[in-house]
């Protein structure tokens, strides 16, 4: 904006360039042309002489000389910083430029080796990996530059220069000590070459399980370091600062699922000794709250790397019928399941599959003189889950396909109705005997399609069945070492019921039904939490609801046979009986029942367990009085109290139904 302001009433001036300052008007002037432009020229020599008269003679003029010298000297100062901060900030741009592009390209490459490492291209990732270490000491050094120190000094964004030479320094570290080392040794060891004609290198595999539990603390204390940025002013720092911390913690967790494994896996996979499991093909269509009944039982052995599958045979031909005296079935466990813990199949009443399985494997060694090193529980809902997995079906031998899409239902109904419902073509006896037959037949030709394929892609998706199976207890694992069975602990695959060993505040709903037959393809039970109540010193009260139903057809009803849907004198109906586990260190209240079914209330394994009490027949046969008729719902209310101590939200663990594959 142009002054109007007159020359008497202007601010004094600096003289321009080549102008003697002989008056004091002279001051106020401006250089001609320089006025337009609204710019001033500043005579930098100026400072350097002492005022002037117009002969050349000194004038001294003492009152006022160091308030103008202070003004040219401020003048000078202004102006070398302005021009020292312009040329800083044309380097800081152009360093920024520079840095914002390597920056970009260190995140494409992490992401290029976790993308790779998932493909199994060990190659790819390696070399990923070591790009990214290349530019990871190029982002350092860059930032070591003295204007950067000098940047640093600046109020707010100073904090956002150490923040990224911090963010870098994560880079560095995850890629020098980590990426580069894992990658190297995926590349030198593939996955893929583990396990060759059904046999594991021992040696390779130790190796590589060394190698990945020696870089994983690496991976942790980076991802700490970037979890522990503070927030940044410049958001474009920011943006970079939580794709960062995104994919660092996605890698880190891929490094930190490998380590808890990596302990046990040599041993599990036969590098420290041979190995024996039993694998139990459970049917869940006869309602156990242990996954079911233990209808078939298969052995897999590792000798010496080479695996091998055994024949899968009835469990009354593998176990025997007394449970174990060695395992000394507790007062608990006999309040709970009564008579029932006399015969080892039928320990499966009980939730806690760590302890069934070790029941069953005391059983099985008592009867064939052989270690059991572990029990691996399997529904036919995960033999679907691995032949669609594996894109594979099997044939039996009667000429059912059972498939990706289908053995869940095959296995649980179809062969039944075929063979033991009154449209049955056959004898109840040869149905009864082909019906188990099948069932163990498809249980056996699906370890077969497993071993003619063991390659370490099929082993791969074995572990994603088994890890995902797991989660809903479709899958559970008992270890006899105490060391590998913490870690499957930590896995989540035990379906152990203990309080010493609950992480989260869970509760568990099981049932079982006590008669024999495969009317658990009916039954149906569902856990809602249907609201909850904090209270002022912490208390949560969830209110819960389960409800038990029974979907058996009116059809279904007068066709179905008494193997099927129970020898009752009125056929058709069930009495489950009900089981709800506290979580740990809670309590549960109010229980009531729309039939007016009754509850006890004892403890197993430090947690609260409330059970259907109404009971008739002896001990060994006891039944409760809990009817749950064709086409009718019972429902259970209650409360779980969870007090202040305990932190996370309720959760929920029940064995698993059939409900959605009817």
């Amino acid at each position: 904006m142009a002054s109007h302001l007159k020359a008497s009433e202007e601010e004094p001036q600096l003289p321009s360039l080549g102008e003697s300052p002989s008056s004091d008007e002279g001051e106020g002037k401006r250089n001609e042309g320089a006025g337009e432009r609204g710019e001033v020229e500043f005579d930098f020599d100026f400072l350097l002489r002492e005022d002037q008269d117009e002969s050349g003679l000194i004038k001294h003029r003492h009152r006022r000389r160091p308030r103008r010298l202070a003004l040219k000297v401020a003048a000078c100062v202004v102006a070398v910083l302005v021009v020292a901060c312009a040329g800083a900030c044309f380097v800081v741009a152009d360093s920024v430029r520079g840095l914002k592009s390597q920056a970009s390209s260190a995140l494409s490459q992490l992401s290029a080796v976790q993308s790779s490492v998932a493909a199994h291209d060990f190659e790819a990732a390696a070399s990923s990996a070591r790009d990214l270490q290349s530019t990871a000491s190029q982002l350092e050094e860059g930032l070591a530059a003295p204007v950067w120190d000098f940047v640093a000094g600046l109020p707010a964004v100073g904090s956002d220069v150490e923040g990224a030479r911090a963010l870098t320094s994560v880079l560095s570290d995850a890629s020098a000590n980590a990426l580069v080392p894992l990658t190297d040794a995926l590349r030198e060891n593939p996955v893929e070459s583990l396990i060759q004609d059904k046999t594991i290198d021992v040696q390779a595999l130790t190796g590589l399980l060394s190698t990945v539990q020696e870089t994983a603390p690496v991976m942790q204390r980076c991802a700490d370091a970037v979890d522990a940025l503070p927030q940044m002013h410049v958001e474009q720092l920011n943006s970079a600062a939580s794709s960062a911390k995104e994919k660092i913690g996605e890698v880190n967790g891929m490094f930190q699922a490998a380590a808890e494994v990596a302990p046990v896996a040599g041993g599990l996979l036969g590098a420290e000794g041979d190995r024996t499991y039993l694998l139990v093909a459970q049917n869940s269509a006869e309602l156990r709250a242990s996954d079911g009944f233990p209808g078939s039982v298969g052995t897999l052995t590792i000798k010496n790397g080479e695996v091998s599958f055994g024949s899968f045979l009835s469990v009354y031909d593998v176990l025997n019928e007394d449970t174990p005296a060695s395992v000394s079935i507790t007062d608990e466990e006999r309040t709970l399941f009564y008579g029932y813990t006399r015969y080892t199949w039928d320990n499966s009443f009980n939730p806690d599959f760590e302890r069934v399985g070790s029941i069953w494997a005391a059983s099985y060694e008592e009867r064939n003189g052989v270690h059991v090193d572990g029990v691996v529980s399997l529904t036919p809902t995960v033999v679907q889950s691995l032949l669609a997995a594996l894109g594979t079906s099997v044939t039996l031998s009667d000429g059912t396909v059972v498939d990706g899409t289908n053995a869940t239902k095959v296995l649980e109904h179809d062969l039944y109705w075929k063979y033991l419902s009154d449209e049955a073509t056959v004898d109840y006896n040869t149905g009864a005997w082909m019906t188990d037959a099948l069932f163990s037949e498809a249980a056996w030709r699906s370890s077969e399609v497993v071993h003619n394929n063991l390659t370490t892609d099929t082993l791969v998706k074995l572990l994603g069945v088994l890890m995902q199976g797991g989660g809903d207890r479709e899958v559970m694992v008992w270890m006899a070492d105490g060391t590998e069975q913490a870690v499957m602990e930590t896995l989540g695959v035990t379906g152990a019921l203990n309080a010493a060993t609950q992480e989260k505040p869970t509760l568990g709903v099981f049932a079982n039904i006590w008669f024999g037959s495969k009317i658990g393809w009916w039954f149906g039970m569902e856990t809602d939490v249907t609201g909850v109540d904090a209270a002022a010193d912490g208390t949560r009260t969830y209110h819960v609801s389960t409800t038990v139903s029974n979907y058996l057809t009116a059809e279904e009803y007068a066709t179905g046979g008494a193997y099927i849907i129970g020898y009752l004198a009125d056929p058709g109906y069930y009495e489950p009986f009900v089981y709800l586990y506290a979580p740990a260190g809670c309590a549960i209240e109010g229980v009531s029942a729309s039939n007016g079914a009754q509850f006890s209330a004892t403890e197993y394994k430090g947690l609260q367990v409330l059970y259907t009490a109404d009971v008739s027949g002896d001990f060994d046969v006891a039944r409760p009085s809990f009817p749950v008729y064709p086409g009718q719902s019972v429902e259970v209310t209650y409360d779980v109290v969870v007090p202040a101590g305990v932190e996370g939200e309720l959760e929920v663990a029940s064995m698993p139904t059939l409900q959605q594959y009817r």
